[in-house]
C-alpha cells in the first residue's frame, strides 16, 4: 500500500505550553535550588535575573532555529499567557544584553540543575546465567 499525499507535519508548541511542560520536568524550585547551590544567584536586581536565563537556555534548545531575542520574545508570551505577573514587566533585552547574562550565570548552575534533574531511566537487566556463574 502506498502513502498518497503524505507530509510530515511538524508539531508546534506554544510558549505557555512549553512552560507548562518545563515546569513538570523542572519545577521553578528545583532551579532556585541550582542556582543557590551554585552560588550564582543575583546580588542585586536585575533586567536578566538568573532563573530567567535558565529558563532561556534551556527554551533555546526547543526553539533552536530562532534568535535569541526571538527565544526571548518566546518566553515572555509564555509568562503573559500564563498570567506570572512579576514577569510581565521585562522589556525585550539586545542579544548583547542576553549574552552578558548567560556569560554572568555561567555554566555551573547548568551542570548543577542537570545533576538534579537527570535520573536513570532504565532497570538494572539481571542476567540469570552471570549470576548463576558466581
Amino acid at each position: 500500500m502506498s502513502l498518497v499525499n503524505f507530509e510530515v507535519q511538524q508539531p508546534y508548541i506554544t510558549p505557555s505550553q512549553l512552560l507548562l511542560a518545563m515546569d513538570k520536568v523542572i519545577p521553578s524550585q528545583t532551579i532556585t535550588n541550582a542556582i543557590i547551590s551554585t552560588s550564582t544567584l543575583e546580588q542585586r536586581q536585575r533586567i536578566l535575573p538568573t532563573h530567567v536565563v535558565v529558563v532561556l537556555v534551556i527554551a533555546m534548545s526547543f526553539w533552536s532555529s530562532d534568535s535569541i531575542v526571538s527565544v526571548f520574545k518566546n518566553l515572555i508570551h509564555g509568562f503573559a499567557s500564563l498570567r506570572i505577573p512579576e514577569l510581565i514587566r521585562f522589556k525585550t533585552p539586545t542579544s548583547s544584553s542576553i549574552t552578558e547574562a548567560r556569560q554572568r550565570t555561567g555554566a555551573s548552575v547548568m551542570t548543577r540543575l542537570f545533576e538534579m534533574v537527570a535520573k536513570p531511566l532504565a532497570k538494572r537487566f539481571k542476567n540469570s546465567t552471570t549470576t548463576a556463574q558466581k
